[in-house]
């Protein structure tokens, strides 16, 4: 198989076969919808969007590794290499907070705030990854 120990498979593929897309569309509709309602006097898009694609990325990375559901050997190779595999919800989370921002701050603030949004949670979910990675595999 594909993620048997020892494979050095990129992250996303790991990712993605026990991504839970229910919460992580939920958790980031509920972020964007807040996030919109709160700067309505000014109507803004690329803040509330960016929002959303960071708590999709986030609960989703969280629900993926804390949850039952999905498959055994992506959640035992996240937890045998978890800044690996936080690499990936985190560069695709940065890339498309970049992307949207490019609209709202500029060129230079896109690529700063999508960094930053990418090391966030690039962060958070290799702590989570290493800390509860093997226990529910």
């Amino acid at each position: 198989m594909t993620l048997e120990r020892g494979n050095p498979m990129m992250p996303v593929h790991a990712a993605t076969m026990m991504w839970p897309t229910g919460v992580a569309t939920g958790a980031g509709a509920v972020a964007g919808g807040l996030s919109f309602l709160l700067s309505l006097p000014a109507i803004t898009i690329a803040g509330p969007l960016g929002w959303a694609i960071f708590w999709f990325a986030l609960a989703g990375g969280g629900v993926a590794l804390l949850g039952g559901k999905g498959d055994r050997r992506a959640r035992r190779w996240a937890g045998q290499y978890p800044w690996r595999w936080a690499s990936g919800p985190a560069v695709l989370a940065g890339l498309g907070i970049g992307v949207v921002q490019l609209f709202g701050a500029g060129i230079l603030g896109g690529i700063f705030i999508g960094l930053a949004a990418g090391a966030v949670i690039w962060v958070i979910l290799g702590l989570i990854a290493s800390v509860a990675g093997n226990k529910n595999s």
